[in-house]
């Protein structure tokens, strides 16, 4: 079966977004493994995470809902974890929460965050009873 080994997003500036990262992969149990000006990288779970500055000359942040990218989710084993990436993106103070924690009506008990790096790429934290961090 395919599994998923890594996401690669490219940011306006990783000095901006290297802290964002730390944090909210740091609750996820996420390592930083690779730093440097061209490609920072984090390590544990799967898939890894690498983010790599930006080429060319639009700078332009992403938007949702413009064709690319539109979101990747991380199941996780409880609510608290979701509460805990909602706090750290407030506490590092970059980036945007989108949604905050609540529940939703995709599956029963399905509670997400969706949040945003500096560079607009979103992310969705989310618990379901039926779903394990470890599927």
């Amino acid at each position: 079966m395919p599994v998923l080994h890594h996401v690669a997003v490219t940011v306006t500036s990783l000095v901006e977004a290297r802290p964002w990262y730390d944090a909210v992969l740091g609750v996820l149990g996420y390592r930083p493994e690779i730093v440097s000006e061209r490609i920072c990288t984090w390590t544990g779970a799967t898939p890894e995470i690498l983010v790599y500055p930006d080429e060319g000359d639009d700078r332009s942040p992403h938007t949702h809902g413009r064709p690319g990218w539109q979101h990747a989710a991380f199941a996780v084993d409880d609510r608290t974890m979701v509460d805990a990436v909602h706090r750290a993106v407030i506490e590092v103070g970059s980036g945007t929460v989108v949604h905050a924690p609540r529940e939703y009506d995709y599956m029963p008990g399905y509670y997400a965050v969706f949040v945003t790096d500096p560079s607009g790429v979103r992310w969705e934290i989310l618990h379901a009873p039926s779903i394990s961090a470890n599927t």
